[in-house]
């Protein structure tokens, strides 16, 4: 196996991606949500100085919440495909051990 091959296995470039679609995921979830948490926390605590604060705190919880569920689900579509690709590996590799001594006999005819 040569080098670059080496480090692209060693690289997890899904592992990567999957952090990168969480962060994004994060992100958007906060800033779609944010006005209709913060309107709806409004609409049940009254405006003064301490429902204010404490408004922002339930918009923080309700977001962490949402981005949690999320985020459990998007890691447990990323497990599913792992092991969808092991199992697939594992069938390219068997069908390639099968294949080489019958490769290797029609070779020597």
């Amino acid at each position: 196996m040569s080098d670059f091959q080496e480090h692209v296995e060693k690289l997890n470039v899904r592992g990567i991606i999957m952090a990168s679609l969480m962060t994004a995921f994060g992100l958007v979830v906060a800033l779609a949500w944010k006005d209709a948490i913060n309107a709806l926390v409004a609409s049940i605590i009254p405006d003064d100085s301490d429902g204010s604060l404490l408004s922002m705190f339930i918009t923080a919880v309700a977001v962490t919440v949402l981005v949690t569920v999320l985020a459990a689900a998007a890691l447990k579509a990323n497990r599913r495909l792992e092991q969808s690709w092991d199992r697939v590996n594992d069938l390219w590799e068997k069908d390639e051990d099968e294949g080489e001594p019958q490769e290797k006999a029609d070779r020597a005819r």
